[in-house]
């Protein structure tokens, strides 16, 4: 896990100190060595965070004869058997796993050398015999990288900030914030800064010297059309399950590859429980557990009595990290600078104080459960999807147990009140996903609450509809079962944007450690897509199925009983103290928010004034909305005004 940098200047040489500017903006990425290279053309950066080839694995790497450059940021897994395959032909210079990339692409080419690469990455290759840089990003986007091009300088960067560095300077993009304002997630090329895009999950960015950047997509998700999707007896049950754990097995096993001590991220849930079993069967040495723990709230949020239960039955050690309202609060403008995302929820916050508790407990890596929810259509929306599909009174029956049984993620994940205009996504799908209608009746509410002139450009637009035009959604999920379409739309927005984005990389990488989900193996992944959705959601309300099995030699019988609970912090809109109140509402109707020209001062001072009153259910669906605008708010006030968020 490291940072990357590369810069490529047409009719001029590289800007070395912008280079080092952006490197040193990249600090916590890789405080363990930094390393450049440059020619009259190019210019590659590297911070790295050494974990394989301790001693020698510092990056840049050149190929013997220097005709090939490569900085890599993340793992790519099954390196020895590659390294070995690869020997013959090649020297190679370090002990790196990031090597690889020289060989397989001196042999197979930037297209076909993908085929070959099983990880978590981003990477910027530069082949100087055809003036050629080659830069890509793993299948789910676990790793970032973004990029900016103003026709004479060309720069690729893990962070926006570090392009920032480079003299360009940070404004809002527009249009991001806008469709953030309506659905939450701005579109998976964008980010939120003016001319910064990141590069799409499973997608190159190549440029050439005479023909410029093209962007090309090597890997996408495949769901098969439900039709074709066969499932006979319950002997193929039991097949299933068996190859899905030796793949879910050998995916674990594969990311605790390293000279350095591995951790774990653990809730109480299902799969990062999963994960502690199996790693504590394949470890020798106790597995190191962290979990988030909320004293204040009640076991609707905290998940501590779980989380110890499935330390005490794998002879794990736990390390328990209470945060507070208070804490979140207070570290939301922090985090969201080292992230450069929104949020709907103070799970932010938690995410980034547990990765600083691993760091100061002296690890670097941690696996996680993320992923599983992605393969296996474990959220309570994706269930809600598949009662759309039974007959009205079974229908209406167990969506009036989900709603009750989901209060978490009431007004997040399912919706709660009026939406936007949702017809034109209906349209080109055939029916509405209910991730998407919860996204809607956010924007709803935000709408009610914005500046005639932002609430006019929004109107303008249907963001839902353009961003299924932008996958070719209709034509891509032709046939596809509507849980799995679901799942198409949620893994390019919530999943690459948010979960990996600012959830994952964003927080962990702020306290240098290296996250690696096993889940989202790209084997593991086509498996599970290819199953039959009875396998994922049996009998329609019990979710993820296939994992339960797969994973009851390793999990206790109240994690294997319980239903899914989505990591969520008690929300700030309902468990707050008057000083917590005070803040938010201070921070929200201030001159410096005001001055951005986005909310209507008096609707927004109109809402807060209402929260302490309202219902339990309504102030939990109006979380979203007032996390949005503080984090809005918190980026506007460390990144565009160019404060240095740093503690």
């Amino acid at each position: 896990m490291c940072g990357i940098v590369g810069m490529i200047h047409r009719g001029a040489s590289p800007d070395l100190n912008s280079l080092a500017a952006a490197l040193d903006a990249l600090r916590l990425r890789g405080p363990d060595d930094c390393g450049v290279w440059h020619d009259e053309h190019v210019a590659l950066g590297h911070r790295r965070l050494s974990i394989v080839g301790v001693k020698r694995g510092h990056q840049p790497v050149c190929s013997p004869d220097g005709m090939i450059v490569i900085v890599v940021n993340g793992e790519l897994y099954d390196y020895e058997r590659l390294r070995h395959e690869l020997s013959d032909a090649y020297c190679f210079q370090t002990d790196s796993d990031s090597e690889l990339l020289i060989p397989l692409y001196l042999k197979y080419g930037y297209m076909e050398m993908m085929k070959h690469l099983r990880g978590e990455f981003s990477f910027i290759l530069y082949d100087k015999r055809h003036r050629l840089v080659v830069a890509g990003r793993d299948r789910f986007g676990i790793k970032p990288l973004c990029w900016y091009d103003d026709g004479e300088k060309l720069i690729l960067a893990s962070k926006a900030k570090a392009v920032h560095a480079c003299g360009i300077k940070a404004e809002w993009d527009d249009y991001s914030l806008m469709q953030a304002l309506s659905i939450q997630y701005q579109p998976v090329n964008r980010t939120f800064f003016k001319g910064i895009r990141q590069l799409e999950p499973g997608h190159l960015l190549v440029w050439q010297a005479d023909s410029g950047v093209k962007d090309i997509e090597y890997w996408d998700m495949q769901y098969p059309v439900d039709a074709n999707v066969k499932f006979d007896t319950m002997c193929r049950e039991k097949q299933y399950v068996d190859e899905f754990r030796e793949l879910l097995i050998e995916s674990v096993r594969l990311r605790l590859q390293g000279d350095v001590p591995v951790c774990c991220h653990l809730s109480g849930g299902l799969d990062s429980s999963s994960v502690v079993g199996i790693m504590s069967h394949l470890t020798d040495e106790p597995v190191h557990c962290f979990s988030i723990v909320f004293p204040q709230a009640d076991t609707e949020y905290d998940e501590d009595a779980y989380a110890t239960e499935t330390v005490r039955r794998c002879g794990a050690v736990m390390h328990r990290v209470e945060v507070s309202q208070h804490d979140i609060l207070q570290y939301l403008p922090e985090v969201v600078f080292h992230s450069e995302g929104l949020a709907v929820n103070g799970h932010l916050a938690c995410k980034y104080l547990l990765n600083k508790a691993i760091s100061k407990a002296g690890f670097k890596v941690a696996l996680t459960g993320e992923g599983a929810d992605e393969c296996l259509a474990g959220y309570p929306h994706l269930r809600k999807d598949l009662f759309a599909m039974l007959p009205t009174a079974e229908k209406e029956m167990l969506t009036q147990k989900l709603y009750s049984t989901n209060l978490a993620i009431t007004g997040t994940e399912i919706a709660v009140g009026d939406t936007i205009d949702c017809r034109g996504l209906t349209e080109k799908l055939g029916f509405l996903p209910s991730f998407l209608a919860a996204k809607a009746s956010i924007g709803h509410k935000m709408y009610r609450l914005l500046s005639n002139d932002m609430l006019q450009r929004c109107s303008s637009h249907d963001f839902l509809s353009e961003m299924a035009d932008r996958h070719h959604a209709d034509i891509r999920l032709r046939g596809v079962h509507p849980v799995n379409k679901s799942l198409y739309l949620w893994n390019k927005h919530a999943l690459c944007n948010y979960i990996l984005g600012t959830l994952g990389d964003g927080c962990e990488m702020s306290a240098s450690v290296e996250g690696r989900l096993p889940f989202l193996d790209h084997r593991l992944f086509e498996y599970a897509a290819s199953l039959p959705m009875q396998l994922k959601i049996k009998d329609n309300v019990n979710e993820k199925y296939i994992l339960k099995e797969a994973a009851r030699p390793y999990i206790t019988n109240r994690v294997y009983q319980r239903q899914k609970h989505p990591f969520q912090a008690p929300p700030l809109t309902r468990f707050f103290t008057q000083s917590e109140y005070s803040q938010i509402c201070d921070e929200l109707t201030s001159c410096d928010m005001m001055r951005m020209g986005i909310f209507n001062k008096d609707a927004v001072a109109v809402l807060l004034e209402s929260l302490p009153s309202m219902s339990i259910l309504d102030q939990t669906a109006y979380e979203p909305v007032v996390m949005l605008m503080l984090t809005i708010y918190y980026m506007n006030q460390t990144l565009m005004n160019g404060n240095d968020g740093d503690k």
